[in-house]
């Protein structure tokens, strides 16, 4: 497994984005991984 360090510039966006998130935010990284590479699949 790789460690990875998430830096945040706009500190409102991520606020209002730890306010959204459903899961743990491991988690919703992932997710938000996933859907962006199986876009990617379909072009």
């Amino acid at each position: 497994m790789k460690k990875y360090l998430l830096l945040i510039e706009d500190e409102k966006l991520w606020e209002r984005f730890k306010e959204v998130i459903r899961q743990d935010l491991n988690s919703e990284i992932i997710e938000l991984i996933k859907k962006k590479v199986e876009g990617r699949r379909d072009k």
